[in-house]
This record gives structure tokens, C-alpha cells and sequence, in this order.
């Protein structure tokens, strides 16, 4: 206990001496760290605004390319529908053109069979010019005699003066044939029903829709009840849509619905009813004859149900 008095008046001594220099260095120590330390601030200041505005650019980058995604997903969705509609389109013009295929192929089979009906009527006027009364006939055999009797010049004229022409010869043979009709003389046409359909047919075959017309009208008019009425009734109405006269080829084909429901035109009439009437700017009354198709032709083959289906697209008419 004694000997640790003095060491501790040591350390009391000694204690004084080296706070004092403790005190004497801790300026220097602190100035310096402070300076660091502001240094290190500023340069942690400049990096943090470095990086905001280089988030700010990472983040423009993102908003344009986010952008220019969403302008690309609109081109694609556009693409996409433009697709879908080009193949819609395709699939529409690829039906149109079956349809179309398949009417030409029936108009062929019409064209082939009425070909056959002018082949069998030119027969049957050639049979009937041969019964032709026997003053016609002696004539004929007459100017063929002077024919072979002359020379060949004239031969030919006395021919042609004393040869009676064909109109002239069913003109005598038969009383029906007096006046004229249109742009045809009655005295050209048949006074039969089978000749006189036969040749109101020849004429429409030849593009003739005016010959045609008159020939119609004239069977419609001597033989109205004739089991061919009503598809002269039906040609008809076409030689004056072909001509163009959109009312009165309506009103023929309505004509014809109404008078001969039953016959085997009657739904193809109907459709081209409402094609009449789209022509002439009456898409109500187009849209209310195709309406009427399925209820009274629920049977209508399917080249009229697609030929109505067009008829409908064109005429804007509502599902």
C-alpha cells in the first residue's frame, strides 16, 4: 500500500502533461477529417446528381421505347384486322366466282337447249312452208323452171321476180299475220305458239332484245295461256333489264311472279325483281322482295339463295 502511493502522485502528475497534448493535436486531427469529409459529400453530391439525371435519361428511354412498342402492337393489330379482311375479301370473290361459274354453267345448259327448240321449230316451219297452199307452191316450181331454162344472169332476176318471200308466204298461209309490232312486222312472225316462242327465243340467243321484246309480247298477247307463258313472261322481263328500261323489267317480273307463281323461274324473277329495283334507287321494296324469297320459295336452289345473298350485300339491306 505504501509503495503505490507515489506511483499514483506519478500518474497525477503525468496526467495533466498528456491531456495538454492530446489538446494540442485534436485540431489537426478534426481539420483534416472535416475537409475530407466535405470533399467526399461533394463528390457523393455530384455522383447522386450524375446518376438522377441519368435515371431521368434511362426512364426517356423507357417512355419512347414503350412508345414506339405501343405504336408497333397498333401497326400489327391493324395488319392483323387488314389481313383478316383480305382473306374475308378472298373468301367472298372465291363464292362470287363459284356463283358465277355456276349461272354461266346454266346459262350454257339453257343456251344448249334452246339451240335444240330453234333446231326442232326451224324444222317444224320447214315442214310447214312445204304444206304450203298449192298456188305457192306452183309458183315456186314455176320460177325454178325459168331458173334453169335461162342464163345464170337472168335466172336470177326472174327469180327474185317471180320467188315469193318467206314473210310473204306465211303471210298467205296464215291470216294471223296482219299490222306490225315495234321495230318487228307481225307479217315476221310465226302465228303458232311452238314457232312463235321458238322465234321470240332464236332472236334473244342473237342479242336481238328488241326483236326479242316484240316477239314476247306477241305470244303473251295471242297465246296468254299457253303452258310456255309464263317463261316468256320471264324472258321478257329480261330483254328489257338487258335493255336497260330497269322499271318496266320490274314490273315484268313481278308480272310474272304474280301471274305464274308456280313456274320453275318464279324465285330467279324474284331476285332479279330486287335487282330492278336496286337499279332504279328502291333498295326498300329490293330488300322486301328478298325477303319474301325464303317464305314463299323455301326450296330455291342454292344458286338463287347465293344470288340473293349478293343481291342483299348490294342492296345494303340489314341482316
Amino acid at each position: 500500500m505504501i509503495r503505490m502511493v507515489p506511483l499514483i502522485a506519478a500518474l497525477a502528475l503525468f496526467a495533466p502533461i498528456e491531456a495538454g497534448a492530446q489538446s494540442n493535436r485534436a485540431p489537426i486531427t478534426r481539420g483534416a477529417t472535416s475537409g475530407d469529409l466535405a470533399t467526399t459529400v461533394n463528390d457523393m453530391r455530384q455522383r447522386m446528381a450524375q446518376m438522377d439525371l441519368e435515371q431521368k435519361r434511362l426512364e426517356d428511354e423507357i417512355n419512347r421505347l414503350n412508345g414506339e412498342i405501343e405504336t408497333l402492337q397498333f401497326l400489327l393489330s391493324q395488319s392483323r384486322d387488314e389481313s383478316e379482311r383480305m382473306q374475308r375479301d378472298d373468301q367472298r370473290i372465291g363464292q362470287s366466282i363459284r356463283e358465277l361459274t355456276e349461272q354461266n354453267e346454266r346459262m350454257q345448259r339453257q343456251i344448249s337447249a334452246l339451240q335444240e327448240d330453234v333446231s326442232q321449230n326451224r324444222a317444224e316451219v320447214d315442214e310447214v312452208q312445204e304444206t304450203a297452199p298449192a298456188t305457192n307452191r306452183s309458183e315456186t316450181q314455176t320460177s325454178s323452171a325459168t331458173q334453169t331454162r335461162g342464163t345464170s344472169n337472168s335466172s336470177s332476176a326472174n327469180s327474185q321476180e317471180r320467188e315469193p318471200s318467206a314473210s310473204q308466204t306465211a303471210s298467205s298461209g296464215n291470216p294471223n299475220y296482219q299490222g306490225s309490232l315495234g321495230t318487228l312486222g307481225a307479217s315476221d312472225l310465226p302465228g303458232e305458239a311452238g314457232p312463235l316462242f321458238a322465234a321470240a327465243k332464236s332472236r334473244l340467243l342473237k342479242f336481238d332484245y328488241a326483236g326479242a321484246e316484240d316477239a314476247f309480247r306477241a305470244f303473251l298477247d295471242r297465246f296468254s295461256d299457253d303452258p310456255q307463258a309464263g317463261e316468256a313472261q320471264y324472258w321478257l322481263a329480261e330483254t328489257l333489264f338487258q335493255q336497260e328500261a330497269y322499271g318496266e323489267s320490274g314490273e315484268a317480273y313481278l308480272k310474272m311472279i304474280r301471274e305464274y307463281p308456280d313456274d320453275a323461274r318464279a324465285p330467279d324473277a324474284l331476285v332479279k325483281l330486287a335487282r330492278s329495283m336496286r337499279l332504279v334507287g328502291d333498295t326498300d321494296r329490293a330488300c322486301e322482295a328478298l325477303d319474301v324469297l325464303p317464305q314463299q320459295y323455301p326450296n330455291a336452289s342454292g344458286v338463287t339463295r347465293n344470288l340473293a345473298a349478293l343481291e342483299r350485300t348490294r342492296a345494303g339491306c340489314s341482316a
